[in-house]
């Protein structure tokens, strides 16, 4: 996964959370989620859909992502035991681990991609 706007790379392993159990179950209960991972979220339809933190032990990043993969929302270092309620609808959720957002400079407006093309989650 790649920031198209600034090359910087965003993650190297993916795990996709399509299903209820597993956007419901998120990072919780992990131990720790090493640089180069995502959790992806991938929603029935664009909305608004908060991020609880509770019982995840570490901070993360969130990039929120419209159907055209542009990233319509940012928000580095949520804590453990907080819930985030996000301003944009979106139709995908990355989660990162925390600093990513940083390193890879990744902003509102810039687009995502997937191996050097066009983000496809269904892949």
């Amino acid at each position: 996964m790649v920031n198209k706007n600034t090359g910087a790379a965003i993650a190297s392993e993916v795990e996709l959370a399509d299903t209820f159990w597993r956007r419901f179950r998120g990072l919780m209960f992990r131990r720790r989620f090493p640089r180069g991972r995502a959790l992806l979220f991938k929603f029935r339809k664009p909305g608004r859909y908060s991020v609880h933190m509770f019982f995840t032990r570490f901070p993360i990043d969130l990039v929120y992502i419209d159907s055209k993969f542009r990233v319509v929302e940012v928000r580095a270092d949520i804590r453990p035991w907080r819930i985030h309620r996000p301003k944009a609808v979106a139709k995908y959720l990355i989660e990162l681990p925390r600093g990513t957002i940083a390193r890879a400079r990744i902003r509102v407006g810039h687009k995502i991609s997937s191996k050097g093309k066009s983000f496809n989650p269904g892949e």
